[in-house]
């Protein structure tokens, strides 16, 4: 009897946890440089993405609610029944412009010491994203994830791409240049198969798009930051 309550406890406990994060691609560590002199100003450009979100269109439809099914004779057998109203939840994309890469840019370089879209700054940094690039081998992996865990765990891979460059504002004539490549990936499990990873957070398109693009704009800014501080000395 003991044993009973306490798989049951054990069972409720893994139903309530929901999915775990199995894995998650590493946050690279990066160095930011401070302005070598206090009036030292840059211009920021770019920095754009658009972010997908799903937003819940909730309503209703009529369904034919059956009270009772039985198997006879190699036939199924439907007994009474009727119409019926259920609710229904729609998830409908909607893409939108964001700002907030670029806010990440602006107060960073503010923290290390720059005059951000000031008058007088002699470079301007722009960094633009490329992607997602989505391989086989992602596909591949994400197939045996799900077939090898009897669809209880997913896993799912995303690679962007981001170009940095500085520019000297009075010529124009672009001064440093670099390009980046960046893949999150992300597997997570759960007790109940297909709802459990279906419901995962980890692993969504939105989640992986905005931890890319958070580390290359981090690694361009400290590259950026390190080429600024020696030329604004």
């Amino acid at each position: 009897m003991k044993l009973k309550v306490a798989i049951a406890a054990l069972g409720a406990a893994f139903l309530q946890a929901g999915c775990f994060t199995l894995y998650k691609s590493e946050y690279p560590v990066v160095q930011m440089t401070r302005a070598a002199k206090a009036d030292a100003g840059v211009l920021l450009s770019g920095f754009e993405a658009s972010i997908t979100s799903y937003v819940p269109i909730y309503g209703y439809q009529t369904a034919w609610d059956v009270d009772r099914v039985y198997y006879r004779r190699g036939r199924y057998h439907y007994v009474s029944g009727g119409p019926t109203t259920v609710s229904t939840t729609t998830y409908v994309p909607q893409t939108d412009q964001t700002t907030v890469f670029i806010e990440r840019a602006q107060e960073t370089f503010e923290s290390l010491g720059y005059i951000v879209n000031g008058n007088d700054a002699k470079y301007r940094v722009e960094v633009k994203f490329s992607g997602p690039v989505v391989t086989d081998e992602d596909n591949l992996v994400e197939i045996l994830w799900l077939v090898l865990s009897a669809f209880s765990a997913d896993y799912s891979a995303q690679t962007w791409s981001a170009k940095l460059k500085i520019y000297e504002t009075e010529s124009n004539r672009m001064a440093f240049t670099r390009d980046y490549t960046e893949k999150c990936a992300a597997a997570v499990w759960g007790p109940l198969p297909i709802l459990s990873p279906a419901g995962a957070n980890a692993n969504s398109p939105t989640v992986l798009q905005s931890r890319a693009l958070t580390i290359l704009t981090d690694r361009a800014l400290a590259d950026a930051s390190a080429f600024l501080a020696e030329k604004l000395k």
